[in-house]
């Protein structure tokens, strides 16, 4: 346990640094180097990958003990690589540099998904590691290519030429790595195989990167944006939120769950994109990075207790973990808290961000803002059945606890679930918010 703490406390140490670089560049104590460079959005980013890292690393402090393969050093030094090369590419302004730390992300994710070499974690590492570099390194290359082509350099600067071909290729792959639909097929699949601390950082913070990349190349062009652009990132974020909220009834692994309503949440955030295409551009950057950050930590606090669970219980099936509240009360009550800061319930910042989308997205067309609205209160209404069904029963036959609860898991999770209800006072204190 001890050599665990100590690489914890280095992995924590590797993003916390990257974050601390971050601020110091941002608000002018550090000069940016030329290819780097930190504004508001960035910075939101960034805080979000710091914090569900860190809790991510804290979690997992016995978490991982429940596999039997794998070694503890491997496991936190591909964390800490993991979380650096996210917390570098909304850095980085060069497109090359961005090219090397995505594909470094993509391949330590690959190893942390398969970190339990059973099975299922082994087929669906295999698949992510298919489907990403074909749907999402492959277009990005093509992408990189074309806007080299059209401004002669690799430094994110305006183009023009081959705007066309930019976009779609850039759609294709952030799309992918968003989770998009309809390219959102590999998520529920890989993120429920990965160990619950990395399920975290996955949907908590990388598939966000998708969302990121999209908006800088699209605020990039200086040709506008063709007229069918905006609507079809708003058809694509309506389908993403229709597919989850129909696949959310039928979910009976949790970390599937979960992992539908990270496919929601982007589609949340598109919504977004297409307001920033629509005439609020710097407006939607604060408002995306703020989203970002309140759904980051509040779906890191759920597959984080989604782990407790498994770790407790023994199983990620909510048909065999009837009745946990008798078995573990504490961790029925961060489960039930987790799922109410994902739905955007007050006091949970969530809410405050969803209303600030619903908002905007008013201003840009009422009907996406109407649907938007509706699609909250269906998923809202799903998930109050499946606590009342699952997490505030009393009785169960047969489910009882295999292991205490950790207090690195009850801490990661209270931790994230406290940062939820405080990120727009804290946001609004330090002038983010307006």
């Amino acid at each position: 346990m001890r050599r665990e703490v100590i690489y914890c406390v280095l992995s924590s140490l590797a993003v916390g640094s990257v974050t601390a670089l971050a601020f110091a560049t941002r608000y002018g104590v550090l000069q940016a180097a030329p290819v780097f460079g930190v504004d508001t959005l960035s910075l939101l980013f960034i805080l979000n990958i710091c914090l569900v890292s860190v809790a991510a690393s804290v979690a997992s402090l016995k978490y991982i003990s429940i596999y039997s393969r794998g070694s503890p050093g491997a496991y936190f030094a591909s964390l800490s690589v993991f979380a650096v090369s996210m917390a570098l590419i909304p850095m980085v302004r060069n497109w090359l540099y961005f090219l090397f730390l995505w594909e470094v992300m993509t391949l330590s994710s690959y190893v942390l998904i398969i970190y339990g070499y059973g099975g299922e974690s082994l087929k669906a590492g295999r698949d992510y590691f298919i489907v990403m570099h074909l749907l999402d390194t492959t277009p990005l290359i093509l992408m990189v290519a074309f806007l080299k082509v059209s401004t002669g350099t690799f430094a994110f600067t305006g183009y023009s030429v081959l705007r066309d071909a930019v976009l779609i290729t850039a759609l294709i792959g952030f799309g992918t790595k968003a989770g998009l639909f309809p390219l959102h097929f590999w998520l529920p699949e890989a993120h429920p195989a990965a160990p619950s601390p990395v399920s975290a950082m996955l949907s908590g913070t990388m598939v966000e990167l998708g969302v990121y990349g999209l908006f800088r190349v699209t605020q990039l062009s200086t040709a506008g944006i063709p007229t069918y652009y905006p609507w079809l990132l708003a058809a694509l974020g309506v389908l993403s939120m229709v597919s989850a909220m129909l696949m959310y009834a039928v979910q009976g692994d949790v970390k599937r769950l979960f992992a539908w309503s990270t496919i929601d949440n982007i589609g949340w955030m598109t919504v977004v994109l297409t307001c920033s295409l629509l005439g609020f551009g710097k407006a939607a950057a604060t408002l995306l990075g703020l989203y970002v950050l309140c759904h980051g930590l509040a779906k890191a606090s759920a597959f984080i207790s989604s782990g407790g669970m498994i770790y407790v219980l023994g199983t990620k099936e909510l048909g065999r973990a009837k009745g946990m509240l008798t078995a573990c009360p504490t961790l029925s009550y961060l489960m039930l808290f987790s799922m109410m800061a994902l739905e955007g319930v007050p006091p949970f910042n969530l809410f405050l961000s969803r209303l600030s989308v619903l908002e905007t997205a008013f201003k840009v067309h009422p009907a996406l803002a109407v649907f938007a609205a509706v699609e909250w209160c269906v998923a809202f209404i799903i998930f109050l059945s499946i606590i009342h069904k699952y997490l505030l029963t009393s009785g169960g036959e047969g489910v009882r606890a295999l292991r205490s609860l950790p207090a690195s898991i009850t801490g990661a999770t209270s931790f994230l679930l406290i940062a939820s209800l405080l990120v727009y006072p804290v946001m609004a204190s330090a002038g983010v918010l307006g």
